[in-house]
């Protein structure tokens, strides 16, 4: 892009964060500013799966990046006088463009927040996306607990993946008498610590962007959304913080409250920080040391290098 373009795309900016780990939430607080739209686009990273729904459905997981790249295959490029590498570059560019104006005019606000959590495999890419299509962007991290993001992820997957596991036997059929050991499998800690170690580690190779937390969100959220309108550049009045607050309350979002048991299989499901402890083995724990190290330690979520060996050798569940 020429330096007109990039200047003129500055206000294309990009929340980035393991899944679960709280973005939906704060995009939600954001679209209370009267400057901002938060959205999910799903632009960048080139991936495809099919993969189960809830209802036992199957539908696909695309990337608008795989998405050009299967398109070009049909498309007669050649009599536009391009190749096939021009053609997916400038057909990218022209939509990123004018999904971009259109987000603005539609919503009215000159600022534009697309929420990222990145398919496993795909952080690079998406930075690399990102730097090629909107240079001048400003980028927001989101960090929540790992062991957290590990349990809330495993949630979500019981009823797309878990059927024949302890976990969906008793979250799901709910069967009396029955005894769980164990709520995770090696898999699922192994796959959702991937997912959480990606994007924090391509991240801290970007010393310009803004980093928050899930558990500051829960401690002071006013403060948080304080530091990103800041870091955005859009103007802050207590009564804008005060209305984005409101919008974005776990009841307003759920119709439930903080911490509720009840229905454990919602997408939002408990809202709150620490609920790991309850699920974690000392197994998990092993598990999850391994594939990120010690990056709890780095990031303050731990002090000890050896924290999972406090933790239980098996849970003590019996469903009623």
């Amino acid at each position: 892009m020429s330096t007109k373009s990039e200047s003129e795309f500055s206000n294309f900016n990009f929340i980035l964060s393991a899944p679960r780990s709280g973005s939906t939430w704060l995009a939600k607080a954001l679209n209370g500013h009267p400057d901002i739209f938060a959205t999910e686009n799903r632009l960048f990273g080139e991936f495809c799966e099919i993969w189960p729904n809830s209802d036992g459905s199957m539908s696909p997981r695309i990337t608008f990046d795989e998405f050009v790249k299967q398109y070009a295959s049909f498309f007669m490029y050649e009599e536009l006088g391009l190749n096939r590498q021009q053609f997916i570059d400038r057909f990218h560019r022209g939509f990123t463009t004018f999904l971009y104006r259109f987000c603005q005019r539609q919503a009215g606000k000159n600022i534009v927040v697309d929420k990222v959590t990145p398919y496993l495999g795909s952080t690079g890419l998406v930075f690399e996306k990102i730097d090629k299509y909107f240079p001048d962007s400003r980028t927001i991290q989101l960090v929540r607990d790992g062991r957290d993001v590990v349990t809330s992820g495993t949630f979500d997957w019981i009823l797309k993946d878990a059927r024949g596991t302890d976990r969906y036997s008793f979250f799901v059929e709910k069967r009396p008498g029955l005894s769980m050991r164990r709520f995770f499998d090696d898999e699922m800690v192994r796959r959702w610590s991937q997912l959480w170690i990606e994007p924090i580690k391509h991240f801290q190779m970007r010393p310009d962007g803004l980093t928050i937390r899930y558990e500051s969100m829960k401690q002071n959220q006013a403060d948080v959304l304080e530091q990103v309108f800041d870091f955005l550049g859009c103007p802050v009045a207590e009564s804008v913080v005060q209305g984005c607050l409101e919008r974005a309350t776990f009841e307003k979002m759920t119709g439930r409250k903080t911490g509720d048991e009840n229905q454990p299989l919602r997408k939002a499901r408990k809202g709150i920080s620490g609920d790991w402890k309850n699920y974690f083995t000392i197994r998990d724990g092993e598990i999850f040391h391994e594939e990120t190290g010690d990056l709890l330690l780095e990031l303050g979520y731990e002090t000890d290098p050896k924290w999972y060996r406090q933790l239980p050798d098996e849970l003590a569940f019996v469903c009623g």
